[in-house]
Order: structure tokens, then sequence, then C-alpha cells
């Protein structure tokens, strides 16, 4: 299984880079620009979250290591948002790695809204992947909103 999963985290970070390929050179300083629809947040906030959930999830509460608080303030363009993104990867690989022979032997703590929480390495995975792609979502709405037509940044790209 930790194959497959690999395989398909790169389809992910695949389409992540479409998005921020596409943030970079197109969308630019408006990355940092508030969107009413969004309860005013910029598209950084949504980004800086989707990593931070990698962080929260994978590696604070699936690997148990010391959390470490993130501002989306502090990742004001697209080369620090990507080296965010590089350490999310590599809390993903060291995840993967870590469950490979466990992924359906749930692991317990405790969630800062929901109190005590069991979830397997696989449902933890699949959360912080499925999270990304609905947040990225919104990410191409707020795009357009400010006026850029995206791109098609699903896994499969016609």
């Amino acid at each position: 299984m930790n194959t497959l999963l690999q395989k398909q985290y790169l389809l992910v970070q695949s389409s992540r880079d479409v998005v921020l390929s596409f943030i970079d050179t197109r969308v630019g300083n408006d990355l940092n620009t508030p969107v009413p629809a969004f309860n005013n947040q910029p598209i950084r906030y949504f980004l800086v979250h989707n990593a931070d959930c990698y962080f929260h999830w994978l590696a604070y509460f699936g690997m148990k290591q010391p959390a470490k608080l993130i501002n989306s303030e502090d990742f004001t363009n697209v080369d620090l948002i990507r080296q965010l993104y590089t350490r999310a990867d590599d809390i993903a690989a060291a995840f993967l790695e870590s469950f490979k022979d466990k992924m359906e032997v749930p692991v317990e703590g405790h969630h800062n809204r929901a109190g005590l929480v069991s979830a397997t390495p696989l449902q933890l995975f699949t959360h912080v992947t499925t999270h990304e792609f609905h947040h990225k979502g919104q990410i191409m709405t707020m795009c357009r909103m400010l006026g850029y037509i995206p791109p098609d940044t699903d896994a499969i790209r016609f």
C-alpha cells in the first residue's frame, strides 16, 4: 500500500505545482490581497493552511513530533510557500515510511477542538490530501474573483 500512496502523493504534488506556478507567474502580489467572499483572507492564507495541515496531522498528531506554530503572514511570496511545502513533502515521506506496515493501526491523540481522536494513518493521509484539494478549489475560485482565469489543476489535466 505504501508504494501506491507514494504514487498518489506524486499526483498531489504535481497538481500543487500547477497551482503554485500559476500564482507565481500570473497572480503575483495578489497572493496577499484579501478576498471578501473568503472572510477577507488572501490566497496565501489557504496555501499556508494546507501545508500546516500536513504538519498538524502527520507530524504532530501521527508521529508525535513537537508542534510548531506557523503564521501565514510569514509566507508572503511563492518562493517562501514552496519552501514550506518542501517541508510538508518531507513530513509526508517520513509519515509514509514510519507507518508503511501499519497503515490500518489506529493512532490516538488529542485534538484541540475534538478532544481524544483515534484515526488510522491511512485516514490521516487521506484527510490531508483531500483537505488540500478542497482548499485548492477555493484558491482557484479566489483567483477567478481577483480577475485571473485559473488553469486546470486536477490530478488528471486535459
